[in-house]
């Protein structure tokens, strides 16, 4: 697995997505889509967030730890609206 940066650039982010090649829904496989999937998927990764929470805030900052705060609230935001819409 690639190491992944502290930082990028615009310009190299641009780079990067110029480079990447674009999936299809055909290629990606029907079952991507299904919302029952989505609410397992986010479960388990909420699941895994609150278990290395205090492990991921050993020696970052503040904003970092918010940002894993942020991110957390996003997940559960999401299954409210999975929920919400009645999938």
């Amino acid at each position: 697995m690639k190491e992944i940066p502290n930082t990028i650039s615009f310009k190299q982010l641009q780079n990067l997505f110029k480079a990447a090649t674009p999936e299809t829904p055909a290629a990606i496989g029907p079952k991507a889509f299904s919302p029952f999937d989505w609410d397992h998927r986010i479960k388990e990764v909420l699941k895994e967030v609150e278990l290395s929470a205090s492990q991921a805030a050993e020696g970052k900052s503040t904003d970092q730890v918010m940002a894993i705060g942020a991110f957390r609230t996003h997940l559960m935001l999401s299954l409210q609206a999975l929920k919400a819409a009645d999938l």
